[in-house]
């Protein structure tokens, strides 16, 4: 795609059409856009909004904005997530993104400060507000209808209606997603949410993300109802998505034939292929460790056909029993090593799936937590270039010292990239 960008000044406003950012979801140690959003400047901040005239991301020059390698995103659930630099290399080696992702929704004991509560993020969100108000009243006086159109799409969606268009998305898909799969950060988190299961089989006693009721599994025609209601909600934004999580936190269970189905439904419906993102558009399941033991070949067979590079998440917490008895967790550890070697199983012989884990760190876990960990990992084959290992502190329970200890301790034994999973949800 060849774009051409086109710039309005209205009084002090900047309106930028056609803002061609990254197509390939790199990583950089230097801000970059991705997608095509439409740019805002406006008394010192930059604004980026969706297609549908919704905030996504603000920063600003130094006059109001003291860190201009930082930012603030607002999801489509309606949270902000701030990213800010601890240090390129500390922060890409820890969790393979340069930019830390502070939601302060789920608070990591490895952040040592709220940067949500810094008194520019506050003043930054006064001036949106102003910003928004300032945009309806320039629509009235644009001569163009493209800048016309768009500032009075913006005028309507104040934070009160953007938060009502949150609620939105969330009863179009019935729930909302407690956790993304921590592949995600691979796209940064631009996801589109679809629930094909409800609840969680496992229930497990140390799990911060579980949903109301027991678990089950949606029906195709309440699936095929919300994919087409979500196309609507994204309407003309969805060329900047490719990616698509199918929830909620064991969605593997819901087996192979639905699983297919859907991702096929949501390809063609959603108009994948003409996204602005090149290669595979990607789906993300996650997995639990029972549903993905009794995973067969058919379901790998399904998944391996469809037009997704697919991504798999198995929470594995612990090979060691007593860790898994002290979380709560209702499995034997021979379980979570056969599931391990079939994560390499599937590694190896899938091209389009990739397997990775989840395991627990800190707060008062058996010390040989960690060794058993280690000895798993190096103990096993593993697959050259597949599969992650992501590490989960426990949230409120765990010392920041000691947490990057552990990590550093099974990151220098593992064969496998090691990175700390930080909690995100929609």
């Amino acid at each position: 795609m060849i774009f051409v960008m086109e710039r309005y000044q209205l009084e002090d406003m900047e309106v930028i059409f056609d803002c061609a950012g990254r197509d390939d979801w790199g990583k950089f140690s230097f801000p970059v856009w991705y997608g095509i959003p439409v740019k805002v400047n406006w008394r010192g901040y930059r604004v980026d909004f969706n297609l549908r005239g919704g905030l996504k991301r603000l920063t600003g020059t130094m006059s109001v904005w003291p860190d201009p390698q930082s930012s603030l995103k607002r999801t489509e659930g309606n949270d902000f997530i701030y990213y800010g630099t601890s240090g390129y290399e500390f922060s890409y080696d820890l969790i393979k993104n340069y930019y830390m992702p502070f939601n302060g929704i789920y608070e990591s004991d490895l952040f040592t400060e709220n940067p949500l509560e810094g008194r520019h993020v506050g003043q930054a969100l006064d001036a949106f507000d102003g910003l928004v108000e300032a945009a309806g009243r320039l629509a009235a006086s644009a001569l163009c209808d493209r800048p016309r159109d768009f500032l009075k799409k913006v005028a309507a969606r104040n934070r009160v209606t953007l938060a009502e268009d949150a609620k939105t998305l969330h009863r179009i898909i019935g729930t909302n997603l407690p956790v993304l799969p921590p592949d995600t950060i691979d796209v940064d988190y631009e996801v589109i949410p679809l629930i094909v299961t409800e609840g969680c089989k496992s229930n497990c006693r140390f799990c911060l993300f579980k949903s109301a009721g027991d678990f089950r599994v949606r029906s195709r025609q309440s699936i095929a109802a919300q994919i087409r209601a979500v196309k609507d909600f994204y309407g003309a934004d969805l060329v900047n998505y490719n990616s698509v999580v199918l929830g909620q936190n064991d969605a593997l269970a819901a087996g192979g034939e639905l699983l297919t189905g859907t991702a096929d439904m949501a390809y063609d419906l959603l108009n994948l292929s003409a996204s602005y993102h090149r290669g595979r558009p990607r789906l993300y399941i996650f997995g639990g460790v029972d549903s993905f033991l009794a995973a067969d070949d058919s379901l790998f067979e399904g998944l391996e056909r469809l037009p997704y590079s697919t991504s798999i998440n198995v929470g594995l917490e612990s090979p060691d029993q007593e860790t898994l008895d002290r979380l709560g967790k209702p499995l034997r550890a021979e379980k979570v090593r056969e599931s391990f070697r079939k994560m390499q199983e599937v590694n190896r012989c899938r091209r389009n799936i990739e397997v990775s884990c989840n395991f627990v760190l800190g707060g008062d876990l058996p010390s040989r937590n960690v060794e058993a960990i280690k000895t798993m990992l190096t103990e096993e084959k593993t697959t050259k270039g597949k599969g992650v290992v992501y590490l989960s502190p426990l949230l409120g329970a765990s010392q920041r010292r000691e947490v990057l200890r552990e990590f550093r301790a099974i990151k220098m034994a593992s064969p496998l990239p090691v990175f700390i999973y930080l909690a995100q949800r929609l």
